[in-house]
């Protein structure tokens, strides 16, 4: 606790290979807090920062600046390493030649924990500037800013390489550059992220400036905003199919999915970078509640593992709503805004999956709600547990497994 770590150069493996640069962890799991890890390198193995192999640190309030490395410069999770890492900064980290993954790169199943971070500035020699995710790692990244970095390949701010499949919430993806694919994010090869409640804006690539999918890799995209970046928001290629549901999406959307809207979301101010909603926005209570994830890991601290995430970037309360203009579309008793950011109405404690006529639990009433409500979803969307578009056997079978 406390420390700042400069001028490591690693350990070295043998060859011209070094990792960790500044911390160098082997089958072991220390707690770091309030630690500086600024200027150091490690070329070869990569791990500019921390190397972690096979080891879950958890790592709190640290910053991970100007460090420099052949992959994952600023942290390098290896071989089933997913550390739990919190409130922390990756800025101005680099990775040399065709090195992945300029904050951050998780590699062999490796799936940290990652809530309320900034990746910002970073570059990546190789694809991902933010974070790269590879061979079966998948991250669950939650309340995260990527903001401002880039790629000499593919992936401005998150690349998702062979059968990732990260749970990405409550983040804000702007002014992420890739050379060639994916502004946003890259998605290749069986790569299926869950993106919900998610803004993208500014971000730029040859192809597909929010997020590029290539070779089966299908996202599943709930309640986020698309727009203004270049040339294009979603793009998908051989084999890929992007479900992309409630969503603002520019210049709409005609693949897999509905309820999509085409509307300018009226950030407040995106020249300066706020991108919270202006009151009147088209995405303020245009999303689906069903489509928040449950908040299992109890991120607010509550003791109620049953709601559903309760809050937004900035910490407030997810769910609200505009007594004035009020809709009640697809939430109980509120509506859920599209975007990382909550318009702040009347804020409600919380929602709970599956609570049909919102009494606080899931039983009979709210089981005679899908049984009324069987079949077409378009005017029943309450009951649509999966969001699929239908009300049948699994919606069902999802609320018994939610009774209580």
């Amino acid at each position: 606790e406390g420390f700042t770590i400069t001028g490591g150069t690693g350990t070295h493996l043998g060859g011209g290979d070094f990792v960790g640069g500044g911390m160098y962890n082997v089958s072991s799991s220390p707690t770091v807090t309030n630690c500086t890890f600024s200027g150091n390198t490690a070329f070869g193995g990569g791990g500019g920062g921390m190397y972690n192999d096979f080891s879950s640190p958890t790592v709190t309030n640290c910053t991970f600046d100007d460090n420099t490395a052949s992959a994952g410069a600023g942290m390098f999770n290896f071989d089933t390493s997913s550390p739990a890492i919190s409130h922390c900064q990756f800025i101005n980290n680099t990775t040399s030649g065709n090195g992945a993954g300029g904050g951050m790169i998780n590699s062999t199943n490796s799936s940290p924990t990652i809530s309320d971070c900034t990746f910002s500035g970073n570059f990546g020699g190789g694809p991902g500037g933010g974070m790269g995710n590879g061979f079966g790692s998948s991250p669950i990244v939650t309340n995260c800013t990527f903001n401002n970095n880039t790629t000499a390949f593919s992936g401005g701010g998150i690349f998702n390489f062979t059968d990732c499949s990260p749970n990405v919430t409550n983040c804000i993806f702007t002014q992420n550059t890739a050379t060639f694919l994916g502004g946003g994010i890259y998605n290749l090869l069986n790569s299926n992220p869950v993106v919900t409640n998610c803004s993208f804006s500014a971000n730029s690539a040859i192809d597909a400036g929010g997020i590029y999918n290539l070779l089966n890799s299908s996202p599943m995209v709930s309640n986020c905003i698309f727009w203004d970046d270049s040339p294009a928001e979603i793009v998908d290629a051989d084999g890929s199919i992007s479900t992309v549901r409630y969503t603002d999406i520019q210049g709409g959307w005609t693949g897999a999915g509905s309820n999509n809207i085409d509307a300018d979301p009226m950030f407040v101010a995106p020249g300066i970078g706020d991108y919270r909603l202006s009151s009147g926005s088209p995405s303020i209570d245009a999303g689906n509640n069903w489509g928040v994830p449950i908040d299992a890991d109890d991120y607010d601290q509550d003791g109620n593992t049953a709601e559903l995430f309760p809050v937004d970037l900035d910490g407030n309360p997810r769910f609200n709503a505009d007594e004035a203009d009020f809709d009640p579309g697809c939430g109980v008793p509120v509506v859920v805004d599209m975007g990382a950011y909550e318009y702040q109405f009347n804020p409600v404690e919380e929602v709970i999956f599956a609570d049909l006529n919102a009494d606080g639990v899931v039983g009979i009433l709210d089981l005679l709600g899908v049984l009324a409500a069987w079949g077409d979803a378009k005017n029943n969307c309450l009951a649509d547990l999966d969001i699929d578009g239908d009300v049948g056997i699994l919606d069902l079978l999802t609320l018994l497994s939610n009774w209580g």
